[in-house]
């Protein structure tokens, strides 16, 4: 993305770290977890097996692989006529990009929160 400009390039980088932390905190956290965990709070308690906390790192890895594919094929395709365009496009797709995972993350990070206050409950 630094072919477009030094933000969008700093944009996709962010957006990767984004995407890849969840998965280094599930594979540090979820061996020492028992098979099954809580996934929720209150009276809403579902039992699930603890792989499933990897739904939400795995996500976040495809969605942010994807906004990231997507936007160099529409940068490339824009900068066919305007490398403003193409400029404008990368930072726009890779600013969503960083939103994106973030919120998917602020999920993944809640998501673990439930779970280890049930546990201690």
């Amino acid at each position: 993305m630094f072919k477009y400009s030094q933000k969008a390039g700093i944009l996709s980088i962010a957006a990767l770290v984004l995407a890849v932390l969840p998965l280094i905190i599930a594979v540090i956290v979820i061996p020492g977890l028992p098979e099954s965990v809580p996934m929720g709070t209150g009276a809403n308690v579902r039992w699930g097996s603890r792989f499933e906390l990897f739904i939400a790192p795995v996500m976040a890895i495809a969605v942010g692989l994807g906004i990231y594919l997507q936007t160099s094929r529409k940068a490339a395709e824009h900068a066919k006529s305007s490398m403003a365009m193409a400029v404008a496009t990368a930072e726009r797709f890779m600013r969503n990009a960083v939103f994106t995972v973030a919120a998917i993350d602020v999920a993944d990070i809640y998501l673990l929160f439930t779970v280890f206050a049930a546990l201690r409950a």
